[in-house]
C-alpha cells in the first residue's frame, strides 16, 4: 500500500512538474513573440518619423512676424495693448478664416514676453486647442479642455488605479498654467465646458472630484492629496478665436474678455497676399496673374492654395511660367466664385473673367 501511494505522490509530482515547465516554456515564447511585435512596431513608428513630404506653401507662407500679417493693422495693435506689459488681458478675436488670426496669437505672445514688466516668462507656455474637436463626456471621464480623473473602475486605469487610487490628469488650461490657452473656434465649445472654463478663469486653479478619494487615506500620494484639496494650478491668459459673430458667444465668457476684430481682406489685400506667396515659390508668374487669382481668393488661404496648384500644373507641363490661361484654368476647375469686390476694381477690367460653370 505505501509502495501504491509513493507512486501516485510521485505521478502527481511529476505530472504537475510538466505543467509548470510546459506553461513556463508557453511563457517564454509568449514573451518572446510579444517583444518581437513590440520592436516591429517601434520600427515601424521611427520609419513613420522618418518620412517627410515637402512642406505645403501654406505653411511656408505664415507670416513670421507682424509686418507679414496683411490687412490687420488696427486688430494687430488692439492684440498687443491687451497682452502686452503688466496686466495682459484675456481675449477673443473676432474675424473671418484666413485672415491671420492664429498666426497674429503666436506673435502677440512672443511679443508679450519681451515686453518691460511682463508677468510672462520667457519659458511661458502657448497651448494650442481646437475647440471643434475637443472631446467631451459628461461623465467627466475625459475631458481635454479641463482636466478629468482616471477613477480605479475605469478599463486601463493603471498602476495608481490597481490600487485603487484616483489619477487626476492636467488638462490644457493647466498645461498652459503660466503662458497662453489659444483657442481657435471657442464658439463651438459645448455650454457645460464653457461654463467649466468660465469657472477655471474667475479661479486660476481647476477642481477636481472622485467618489474614489478619502482624504484619510494614507496609500494615496501627498501630491494627490494637495490636488483634490487645493486644485491643479490653472493662471493662463485664454485667447478666443472664432468666426462666429459676438452675439452668438456667451455673454458670460465675453464679460470676461478683451474683444478685438480682424478684418475680411480686402481686394488690395489678396493681391499682396498673393504676390507675397507667388515670391516664394521661385516660380516666374506672368504679368496678370497675381491680379486675376486675386478677383477669386476669399482670403488668404485661398489665395495660397492657388498659387500651389498653378505652380504644379505649369511643372506638371514643363512650363516655363505660370500663365494667365492656367489661371483661368484654376478658377474654373476649382470652381471659385468672383469676389463681389471684384467688379468695382478698374485696375483689372482689361482681365477677361471666368465665370465657373
Amino acid at each position: 500500500m505505501d509502495t501504491v501511494m509513493k507512486f501516485i505522490q510521485l505521478a502527481v509530482t511529476l505530472i504537475v512538474g510538466i505543467y509548470f515547465f510546459i506553461k513556463l516554456l508557453s511563457e517564454r515564447s509568449s514573451s518572446g513573440e510579444d517583444s518581437e511585435a513590440l520592436k516591429k512596431e517601434a520600427e515601424r513608428l521611427n520609419r513613420m518619423r522618418r518620412t517627410r513630404l515637402s512642406e505645403p506653401l501654406t505653411e511656408n507662407s505664415r507670416p513670421k512676424d507682424f509686418s507679414q500679417i496683411v490687412g490687420q493693422e488696427d486688430g494687430i495693435r488692439a492684440l498687443t495693448a491687451a497682452l502686452c506689459g503688466k496686466n495682459p488681458q484675456h481675449v477673443i478675436i473676432y474675424g473671418p478664416p484666413g485672415v491671420g488670426k492664429t498666426a497674429a496669437a503666436r506673435l502677440a505672445m512672443a511679443a508679450a514676453k519681451k515686453s518691460d514688466g511682463t508677468p510672462f516668462a520667457e519659458s511661458a507656455p502657448f497651448i494650442e486647442a481646437d475647440a471643434t474637436i475637443m472631446r467631451f463626456d459628461e461623465r467627466s471621464i475625459a475631458d481635454p479642455l479641463i482636466g478629468s480623473v482616471h477613477d480605479p473602475i475605469y478599463q486601463g486605469a493603471g498602476g495608481l488605479g490597481v490600487r485603487g487610487i484616483p489619477e487626476p490628469r492636467e488638462g490644457a488650461v493647466s498645461k498652459a498654467h503660466g503662458g497662453v490657452l489659444f483657442l481657435d473656434e471657442i464658439g463651438e465649445l459645448h455650454p457645460m465646458q464653457m461654463n467649466k472654463l468660465l469657472k477655471v478663469l474667475e479661479d486660476r486653479k481647476v477642481i477636481l472630484e472622485s467618489s474614489y478619494y478619502r482624504s484619510t487615506d494614507k496609500k494615496i500620494p501627498l501630491y494627490i492629496h494637495d490636488i483634490f484639496q487645493n486644485g491643479i494650478p490653472a493662471d493662463f491668459r485664454l485667447i478666443g478665436a472664432t468666426t462666429r459673430r459676438p452675439d452668438e458667444i456667451p455673454p458670460a465668457i465675453r464679460s470676461r474678455c478683451t474683444e478685438i476684430f480682424f478684418n475680411p481682406l480686402t481686394l488690395p489685400d489678396i493681391r499682396k497676399i498673393t504676390a507675397c506667396a507667388a515670391a516664394k515659390t521661385g516660380k516666374r508668374f506672368d504679368a496678370g496673374v497675381c491680379d486675376f487669382i486675386s478677383l477669386y481668393a476669399a482670403n488668404g488661404r485661398d489665395a495660397v492654395k492657388l498659387v500651389q496648384t498653378l505652380v504644379n500644373i505649369s511643372e506638371l507641363e514643363n512650363a516655363a511660367s505660370v500663365t494667365l490661361d492656367n489661371a483661368r484654368w484654376a478658377v474654373k476647375a476649382c470652381r471659385f466664385k468672383r469676389r463681389p469686390d471684384a467688379y468695382k476694381d478698374e485696375s483689372v477690367i482689361n482681365i477677361s473673367i471666368v465665370k465657373p460653370e
